[in-house]
């Protein structure tokens, strides 16, 4: 994160061979896709700074139903993104262009990817040049469906695996020559815990091979359906859609010994009604870290064996799903009871929603021109 602060946003190309690309000046972009939130970035913050200039979007695009009248959705739109789709959702069609981090509807990607571009450069004046993360283990076909439709929003593409973005995002130059500081960069093990799914990856100074790769289809949403399905198991009258299940989720999740005192009100043939759910969420997410646990063993033993001895001492969680509430300490403590030794388990910074699209920035700044897919 180091930049002068009087550098521009948009900085000067140099060695075009036409005259209508040398008038234009480089804007470096870095996006984190989301299946359920994205982030886009066009300047790093000033070193030791915790605040970045990223703009947070929900990943969802909106179409008005069909016969909806003038003036109910603002300006009359055929179509709303973000936090304006969520706003009106009550008279759109919600559709969420990606799933587990794999485009599923190529249109509303199209129009996604528009969107994000136009909030940091609306009159398009700029060549905009966006490295986008990509799920570790994305296949061929997922890689070139991304590949293509950024090309026809953005001026160049760059696509590397998010785990390397949010180990180069959270990486603090500044501290690179203190012997106490853990380079996430030079050996470390990610845990990027998402909605669809979660992601380890091993990191050692390289883009990541396939062998240092391990992506399971188990994030926040299957956290989401079982703590359904336990609560309708206890209170089979209750029906709640998904949307108040994930915001139960988000708002007292936790591991380790069930707790209860957790207490919420909800609808019950229209009237309300409290509920104790503390132990249904800790079940919930107490599954979560059972998955992550045995694929970090999976993933453990797959290190080289002159690296695994400090690769155990810089286990890092970052995404949404590390936010739950002692998810550290719980991981840290069954590998040791595993038999690890001393591993050590930490999260990312406070801050995480924007890591990868800082990390990817920070490749946007260093590519060379020729590096760029146009």
């Amino acid at each position: 994160m180091t930049e002068d602060p009087k550098d521009e946003t948009i900085e000067q190309e140099e060695g075009h061979t036409s005259s209508s690309e040398s008038s234009k000046k480089k804007l470096p972009l870095g996006l984190d896709l989301g299946t359920l939130e994205s982030c886009i970035l066009s300047k790093l913050s000033k070193p030791g700074s915790e605040q970045h200039h990223g703009i947070l979007v929900p990943t969802v695009v909106g179409y008005p139903e069909e016969g909806i009248l003038a003036g109910i959705l603002p300006g009359n739109s055929e179509m709303l993104h973000g936090k304006d789709a969520l706003a009106n959702q009550l008279h759109l069609r919600l559709v969420h262009p990606l799933s587990d981090g794999v485009i599923q509807d190529l249109s509303a990607t199209k129009s996604f990817l528009s969107y994000l571009r136009e909030q940091v450069d609306p009159e398009q004046k700029g060549e905009a040049l966006c490295v986008i993360g990509i799920p570790g283990v994305a296949d061929e076909e997922a890689k070139n469906k991304l590949q293509e439709v950024a090309k026809s929003v953005f001026d160049g593409v760059l696509l590397i695996p998010e785990p390397f973005l949010a180990a180069l995002g959270m990486r603090d130059e500044e501290r690179l020559q203190d012997p106490s500081y853990k380079d996430p960069v030079s050996n470390s093990l990610f845990v990027d815990i998402g909605a669809g799914t979660t992601d380890f990856c091993i990191i050692q100074g390289y883009f990541p091979k396939p062998q240092d790769l391990l992506s399971i289809p188990f994030g926040g949403n299957e956290v989401d359906v079982i703590l359904d399905q336990l609560i309708r198991e206890s209170y089979p009258e209750v029906n709640l859609p998904i949307s108040m299940i994930r915001g139960f989720k988000e708002d007292f999740s936790y591991v380790g010994e069930p707790e209860s005192g957790v207490r919420v009100k909800v609808p019950v043939e229209g009237k309300p009604r409290k509920i104790e759910i503390g132990k249904q969420v800790g079940e919930a997410c107490n599954r979560l870290v059972d998955e992550i646990t045995d694929s970090l063993k999976q993933v453990i033993a797959s290190a080289s064996p002159q690296s695994v001895f400090s690769l155990l001492q810089n286990i890092i969680l970052t995404g949404g799903g590390s936010r739950i509430k002692n998810i550290d300490q719980e991981i840290q403590q069954r590998l040791i009871e595993e038999g690890y030794e001393s591993p050590e388990v930490r999260l990312s910074e406070k801050n995480y929603s924007p890591l990868v699209a800082i990390g990817a920035l920070k490749v946007a700044k260093a590519a060379r021109q020729d590096q760029w897919l146009r």
